[in-house]
C-alpha cells in the first residue's frame, strides 16, 4: 500500500523564492515543510520577529541571531560552514524554538525506519548527493550535500521525495513528489536525518 503524507502541492515548499540565500536554504525551506507537513505547526516560526516574511527565511535568521543558538553553534562546530548547514545546529535551534523535543539526529538511517515515521505520518528530513548534476547550461555540476524531505513511499520500496529545488534525478524543473527507486535512494542518500517525533 502507497502511502503519501504529502499529496498536494499545498504543503510543498520550495528554495527559489526565498527572499534570503534562496540557492543555499535547502535545509530551511525541507525543515519548514516537515514541521507543516509533521503537523507540529508553524506559529513558533511565525512569532519570529525580523523582516521576512516566509516561514524559512524567518527560521535561518533566528539560526543565524539567537544568542542560545549561535552559542551552541560557536562552541561545538566550525564556524567557516553556516550554522544552518549542521543537523545538529538545526535540531538545537527547532526544539528549543518549539521548548520541546520535535526533531532529533539520526545518524544511521534505515528503511525500517524511514517505514516507521512515514506510517506515523511523520516525514524524513535526509541529506542527498548528486555527483552527476548538470546545471542549466548542461555542464557537469556535482552536489556534494542536498536536503530533502521523504513524504511517502511505495509498494516496491520506491520512496516520494520532496525537492525543494528540482528533480535532481532527471533535471528537471518540478521537485514535487519525486519517485526515487530504493536503489537510486541508496546511491544518492547520505545516510543521515534529522527525524520528527511527537510526544
Amino acid at each position: 500500500m502507497t502511502v503519501n503524507i504529502n499529496p498536494t502541492r499545498k504543503n510543498y515548499y520550495i528554495q527559489t523564492n526565498n527572499e534570503n540565500l534562496p540557492f543555499d536554504s535547502c535545509n530551511v525551506t525541507v525543515m519548514a515543510e516537515g514541521l507543516d507537513v509533521g503537523k507540529f505547526g508553524l506559529a513558533p516560526i511565525n512569532g519570529i520577529n525580523c523582516q521576512y516574511a516566509q516561514p524559512e527565511d524567518k527560521l535561518r535568521y533566528f539560526i543565524e541571531n539567537n544568542i542560545a543558538v549561535q552559542s551552541f553553534y560557536r562552541t561545538n562546530f566550525n564556524t567557516k560552514i553556516p550554522a544552518p548547514e549542521y543537523a545538529g545546529v538545526m535540531v538545537y535551534a527547532v526544539n528549543y524554538l518549539y521548548n520541546k523535543k520535535v526533531v532529533y539526529y539520526d545518524t544511521n538511517l534505515t528503511l525500517d525506519e524511514i517505514k516507521e515515521d512515514l506510517h506515523k505520518e511523520l516525514p524524513i528530513y535526509t541529506s542527498m548527493r548528486y555527483p552527476e548534476n548538470k546545471n542549466n547550461a548542461g555542464k557537469l555540476a556535482p552536489i556534494d550535500g542536498h536536503i530533502v524531505l521523504i513524504v511517502g513511499i511505495k509498494e516496491d520500496d520506491s520512496l516520494i521525495i520532496d525537492d525543494p529545488y528540482k528533480n535532481h534525478l532527471t533535471g528537471g524543473k518540478d521537485g514535487f513528489n519525486n519517485i526515487y527507486t530504493l536503489e537510486e535512494f541508496k546511491k544518492h542518500n547520505k545516510g543521515y536525518a534529522i527525524r520528527y517525533i511527537k510526544s
